[in-house]
Parts: C-alpha cells; structure tokens; sequence
C-alpha cells in the first residue's frame, strides 16, 4: 500500500523551507538501466524548489512490485556567486521495486499539482533480465560467514565512504558559512564604500587634474549624497554625468563589486603647496544576508530518527533558511592629498597672466574707421582647454587718444571630455577724441603648457583705426583747452574801463582762498589717484563692492531664463572676487577658511560669517546638484545682496576706524 497521505506531508514540509525564487523540476531516475528479475531496483523522483506544490500522485509501476517505500528524504544547497544567493531545495521520493518479468518495461510519469496545474516528471525504462545482475549483490557474496576478515574490509570500506560523505557536506556547509559571514553585518565596511580617485597627485597650479567620487557596492543598497566636497583651494568645473548613473563591474582585490559615478569634477588648483581633497558623504540602507536557523523535522519521525538523524552529515544545516536584514548605513570617502607645484618663475613672460593648458586667441575690431562721434568695439578672444576662468586680462598697450573702457568679461565652456574647453572673451569699448591715425599693436599672450614644462606665447595681428572729424569735433575742443590753446594775458585786464585798479576791488581777493581751496581738492584727488596706481589691492578694494553688483546684476538677467548653471556661476563669482577684493586675499590663496579668519580679524560678527559659509555651500552644491525653481534662485540672489551690503557697511566701518586709530 502506498503510504500517499505520508509522502505529501512530507513533500509540503521541504517545500516550505525558505528558497530563492528559482525553476521548478520535477524528474524520475532509476538506479540502474537493467536489473534481473532476482533483483531489487529503485526509483526515485525529485521535485526541486517545488514550494507550493500538492497532490502527488505516483504511477501504478507495470510489470514490478513494490517492495518497499515510498521513503522520503530532502537536500538543500545554497551557492553565493558574485555577491548573488542562489539557494534550492529538494524532496525525495523513492521506491523499491521488483520486475515481474523479462523484456523492456516503462515506467509512466508521477504526476504533482503546481501552481494550479498538473506537471509530470520524465517516464523510466529498464532493460529486465531472468536471475540477477546486481553487482553490489555479487560483491556481498564475497564476504561470507566464513571470512571474518573480509566482511571487516567490507564495513571499513562502508565507514570511508560515509566519512568522505560528511567531509564533503562539512566542507560545502563551512563554504556557506564563509560566504554568508563575507556578506554579513559584520563586513559592510568591505562590502560597499565611497572611493576618490584622481588622474594627477603632482599638478601645477592651474593645470586641470580630474576627480571621480565612486560608490563601490557588493550589497543590495538605497543610499542618498548627504554632503558633498568643499574643494577648498581648487576652482572647479563639474562634468554632466547619467542621472539616475549607471553601474558597472570592477575587480577589486579579486572581488566582483557594482561601482556607481556619484560625481566627476575637473579641479584646477589655486595654490601651491599640499590640498586636501574633502570627503563625499553618503547615508541610506544596505542589505545583508543572515542565517536563521531551522529544526530537523524529521528528526523525531520513528522511521528515520533512528538511522541517520544522529550523523552530522544530517545537521540542523540542511534545514537552516536564510533571510534579508536592512541595516542603516553612513559612508565617507577617504581624503587625498594632491601636491601642487609652483609655477616656474625662470622665463616667464611679461605678458602671463596666468593661463595654464593650451590656448589660442584672435582679436576682432568691429570698425576700422570712424569719427570721434562714434563708438568701436575690440574683441580679444582665448579659446583652448585650461583654466579658462582664472585667465587675467590681457595686457593692451592701446593708445591714449582712443578713450578704452574697462572690457566686459565673459567665459563660455564648451566641452567636459576629458578636458575642460572653451573660450574666453574680453570685449573693450572705446569712443575716441581726437582725429588721426592709430595703431593697436600686437596683443601678446602666454601661457604655461603643463604637457611640455614651458612657456608658450602666442600674438594677435596688430590692428589699424582711422578717426575722423564727427560733427560734434569743434564744439567739443571748445570746452577742453589744450596747452596749445593758452595765450598771453591781456595787461588791459586787470583794468576796468573806467580806469580804477582791478586789485583795489573786495571781491577780487575772494579768488585767492577760493583758488586755494581748489586747487588743495585738485591734489588731494591727484594724490588718492596715485595710491591707486600705486596699490592695486587698494584700487581693487575700492571697487569691490561695484564689480559686486555688475556680477548680481548679470545673476538676475539669467532668472527668468531657466539658466540654472549659469545664476549659480554668476552668483558665486560675484561673492568669491568681492571677498578676494575686499579682503585683499589672491584668487590663489582664497578658500572658505581664509576667508573666515581674514572676517574675524577684521571683526565682522560671527552671524554675518555663517551667514557667508552657508551662502557660498549652498551655491557649491546647486552648481552640483540642481534643484529648486525660480522662487529658489530669487532667495538667493537677494540673499546674495543683502549679505554683501551688510559686509561693506561693516567692513567700511572697520577701515574708518583702523585708519583714524593709525
């Protein structure tokens, strides 16, 4: 009688065992392909990750008898693969059946309800002899009661084979361990991390060095940026990366990981010396695998606790499941050290002003011929791969009758692969006042090429303008008296008509105090003009606040445009050269903490300083990541505005009261 009621609970109780989301298998196997009729055979059929099966239904088996069974057993097994689990489980049933008669008999499938349908296993066909052909029979003949010896080798030989069993399962189950413990709580740190890496340790200042922020992850994981590089010293220019990115596979120290882009920045240093790449910082949750440990359910079944329950190679193991655990996690890179190298003084030409990388220039003049009513343009343009934004203004030796304005800068980044391109542009104004003929000259530019250790320079074509008489000419002459204009003085003049000295009248010796008076205004302003001339930090100082606004004025133009990159730029130039200016701290020298303590000394309120911290981080990261819309980049731009306009109240104060106190 087949014990069905049996077999299935059995079948459920495996079944239920926790498995990866794995195919289905349900086969049948015969222990031998021919057998005599003397001979007893097995047949076994197995459902492999068969969870949520029912209604096992065995074939009637033609031709043989049952001798024994059905008998149940189960396996599991669990692979870890690339920091993937796979596990399966299976249940076995088996029969052992004697052939009725000779000839080729076939067994038909076993049939098992799935997923709400039936599936069948594979049928089973034997080659059926007279007598017996069992070759374990033959070889247990060998070994009568006659030979005590022989049966001794016999049940050695049963013992090495089981124990080569249990090595093999301890081995397979020490591997899981193993595995399981790699991917554990215990080893996140290994399994997933922020790494920094830099193309160049020992740049020049202002040559281009580019910084990659990976996230490296053996592990299921959800995790956010909560703080990103400050950058201190560079001037940095961030590449357009996939959003959301897109992993894939390195090898490290012979492990598989899944490597993410959180960010990729080209950094050009301002400084000599050793920086310090800051740390990116993450924060979310990973996902680990765990062991829960289960019970051998078969253990105190009376027909198979007695035989083999008690070996250890049917532990509490092959019936442990595993399970996921979420556990939170906070992530830092690991700063890096870059040394930066000076620049090289020897043959560093007049003309430097500070362009690092490769770079080409033309100068443009709108007209060639005007009149002194008219206006001209002159643009000078720097276009190649470097530190585009950090290029000075060029040294033009225009000459004085043409009345140059100061140029109007702009910058412009074309390309981020894998060097930053683009172009520089300074267009200067010029209204001209006198007639002639003049000349531009050749407008020379250098620059240092890190690839070959030198100074290279490159020049413009001089430029010719012509300038002609404009209606206004005369009237203009009028008012501006040269030196060729001065006559002798009229002796008649100091005279009335009527005779009666000029010197005699009262109001002739008011002029003295008042020409006095005039002429002390007129050295005063010599004086403050020369100081300027004379000090450029001064000059800059004084214009600081005015430069300010020009680049807040240019912020708020790009508001209604949807020109997020481009505010933040404007923006955050605008509050960086304010302090250089105002703090009399080089470009190359500027950094969040030089400027906190120069703020200090200079007594600006702690409230004030913050509020400076906070401003140039928030402009940092929305160049980074952009969010917000307009309402946003009104805040802070009159943020912006406000808080300069409180530093050149206080800062002005400041000054008033060290240079009465000196």
């Amino acid at each position: 009688m087949i014990k069905k009621g049996f077999v299935w609970a059995m079948v459920m109780l495996v079944c239920s065992l926790p498995a990866m989301a794995q195919e289905m298998v349900f086969s049948a196997q015969a222990n031998a392909q021919r057998v005599g009729t003397k001979d007893q055979f097995q047949v076994t059929y197995v459902l492999t990750n068969a969870q949520g099966a029912s209604d096992f239904k065995p074939p009637t088996f033609p031709g043989c008898s049952i001798a024994g069974g059905p008998y149940q057993s189960n396996s599991s097994s669990t692979t870890i693969i690339n920091g993937q689990m796979k596990q399966s489980t299976s249940v076995n049933i088996a029969y052992v059946l004697v052939a009725n008669k000779t000839g080729v008999i076939t067994i038909p499938p076993a049939k098992v309800t799935y997923n709400g349908k039936e599936v069948a296993s594979n049928s089973v066909t034997l080659q059926v002899v007279a007598g017996t052909v069992a070759q374990q029979r033959q070889r247990m003949n060998q070994y009568d009661d006659d030979d005590p010896f022989a049966m001794r080798q016999f049940q050695q030989m049963l013992q090495q084979q089981m124990q080569q069993q249990r090595a093999r399962r301890q081995q397979q189950v020490q591997q899981q361990n193993s595995n399981l413990e790699e991917m554990g709580e215990k080893n996140i740190g290994k399994n997933i991390f922020i790494k920094v890496e830099v193309d160049k340790t020992n740049p020049y200042v202002g040559e281009q060095i580019t910084a990659s922020y990976k996230l490296y992850t053996r592990l299921a994981m959800s995790v956010n940026l909560t703080q990103l590089p400050s950058l201190n010293g560079f001037w940095s220019q961030d590449f357009q990366i996939p959003n959301p990115p897109k992993p894939r596979e390195e090898i490290v120290n012979g492990q598989r990981y899944q490597v993410f882009l959180l960010k990729k920045t080209a950094l050009f240093p301002q400084q000599d010396g050793t920086l310090e790449l800051d740390a990116a910082k993450a924060e979310g949750m990973v996902r680990v695998i765990q062991q829960v440990k289960g019970r051998n359910a078969l253990a105190d079944d009376p027909a198979f606790g007695s035989f083999f329950m008690d070996d250890p190679f049917f532990n509490d193991d092959m019936f442990s499941g595993y399970n996921y655990k979420d556990v939170p996690v906070k992530l830092s890179s690991q700063p890096v050290k870059v040394n930066v190298r000076s620049l090289p003084l020897a043959n560093q030409p007049p003309s430097f002003t500070g362009a690092v990388g490769n770079f080409s220039v033309k100068a443009e003049l709108d007209k060639n011929t005007l009149s002194t009513d008219d206006a001209a343009t002159l643009t000078f343009s720097v276009s190649g791969s470097g530190n585009l934004k950090l290029i000075g203004n060029p040294k033009i030796n225009f000459p004085a009758e043409l009345g140059v304005y100061d140029p109007q800068v702009t910058d412009t980044i074309t390309g981020r692969n894998p060097a930053i391109t683009g172009s520089k542009i300074f267009v200067y104004g010029m209204n001209p006042q006198t007639p002639g003929d003049y000349v531009i000259p050749a407008i020379p530019f250098s620059y240092y090429d890190p690839a070959s250790g030198t100074y290279k320079t490159v020049s413009t074509q001089a430029q010719r303008i012509h300038v002609t008489k404009g209606l206004h000419y005369t009237a203009a002459v009028a008012d501006k008296k040269l030196p060729g204009d001065i006559h002798d003085i009229d002796k008649n003049a100091l005279s009335q008509s009527n005779g009666s000295p000029l010197i005699l009248k009262g109001w002739y010796w008011t002029l003295y105090p008042l020409g006095f008076a005039l002429l002390m205004g007129l050295l005063v302003r010599r004086k403050r003009q020369d100081e300027y001339a004379g000090n450029e930090a001064l000059f800059r100082n004084k214009k600081a606040n005015k430069v300010a606004w020009k680049r807040l004025a240019a912020a708020r133009k790009l508001l209604p445009q949807q020109q997020h990159k481009a505010f933040y730029e404007e923006v955050s130039k605008a509050i960086w050269l304010y302090l250089s200016d105002k703090l009399s701290i080089p470009l190359s020298h500027l950094s969040k903490d030089n400027v906190a303590m120069e703020l200090e000394h200079k007594q600006v309120p702690l409230a004030q300083i913050d509020r400076v911290k906070r401003l140039v981080l928030e402009c940092e990261m929305a160049l980074y990541s952009p969010s917000g819309g307009q309402q946003q980049r009104q805040h802070t731009l009159d943020e912006a505005a406000g808080l300069i306009g409180e530093l050149e109240n206080v800062l002005k104060h400041k000054n008033s009261v060290l240079q009465h106190a000196g």
